[in-house]
């Protein structure tokens, strides 16, 4: 039944380091012209609760270009940003790839941020990053890019991600398979508590 892997890349793949944080609200202030304190901290954290996402934040609420977030987030070096939340993901991946396409999907660009967390880009099949589409995670735009470029079925495609509303209500919105990855809920298909159990779906 599942013939393509998606994986989510933040807080999926990679965790985010204080240095995110602290340049995240850096430049939320810039944006709207006040400085850095703790009023700020809440008022981008609720932001952060309406919207969902990050990019979401600076694209569908202050109206920047799509992929805004992400641009910010390469001007920066990958290594401060983020890294790779499980040792093992590498290895996993690298066993799965062999059997399944994998691919990537997120509302940053690859490039440079899966090298630096030391996964190998050309596991993936295919990248899909903000720029590719309008309106970022949650939004549908960017899950229903996944299904035209899979060229499959939603039913067959399984999307792993970490956020239930970012990711598993809208991916099962569109039809796809939803695996929650680190937690769980009944609102996905699948829950995974370490990563080596996406192999037990295949072995």
């Amino acid at each position: 039944m599942i013939k393509h892997i998606w994986f989510d890349f933040s807080d999926t793949l990679a965790s985010i380091s204080k240095e995110h944080d602290d340049f995240l609200y850096q430049s939320y202030a810039k944006v709207v012209g006040k400085d850095v304190s703790p009023e700020l901290i809440l008022e981008y954290k609720e932001m952060h609760k309406k919207f969902k996402s990050n990019s979401a934040v600076f694209t569908t609420d202050l109206g920047l270009p799509p992929g805004y977030w992400a641009k910010c987030i390469e001007s920066k070096d990958p290594r401060t940003m983020y890294v790779i939340k499980d040792s093992n993901i590498p290895n996993v991946l690298n066993k799965l790839r062999k059997i399944i396409p994998i691919s990537i999907f997120s509302n940053m660009k690859m490039e440079k941020l899966l090298p630096a967390i030391g996964l190998d880009i050309s596991y993936f099949t295919y990248t899909v990053s903000g720029s590719d589409f309008k309106n970022p995670k949650p939004a549908l735009d960017g899950f229903y890019k996944i299904i035209e470029v899979s060229k499959l079925p939603p039913e067959n495609i399984l999307f792993i991600g970490d956020s239930v509303e970012k990711e598993i209500i809208p991916v099962k919105k569109v039809g796809m398979i939803a695996g929650l990855m680190w937690s769980s809920s009944p609102e996905a298909d699948y829950n995974f508590k370490n990563f080596s159990e996406i192999l037990d779906l295949f072995i």
